[in-house]
């Protein structure tokens, strides 16, 4: 957060990583929890895996970038992801 100038919902957090990886964003996929976190996802662009410990999957219906819903980032469905 220190390392960008506006915040989530902003995707500048985003595509300042993709940026300093080398990575389009329509290449990256994004771990968020956070609705505001899953809309910067959207507005830069890229796909997002969202983890359910602190929302309610109903709290993302307005965003179509999501891949899956996940309890656990060991959950199978990351795990086939990242193969």
């Amino acid at each position: 957060a220190d390392d960008v100038e506006i915040s989530k919902p902003h995707p500048e957090t985003f595509l300042k990583a993709a940026a300093a990886l080398g990575a389009k964003p329509a290449d990256c996929i994004v771990f968020e929890d956070a609705p505001k976190g899953v809309e910067a996802a959207q507005n830069a662009g890229m796909k997002c895996v969202v983890l359910t410990t602190a929302h309610e999957t109903e709290d993302f219906a307005a965003y179509d970038n999501v891949l899956f819903f996940v309890e656990d980032y060991l959950d199978e469905k990351v795990i086939e992801l990242l193969k």
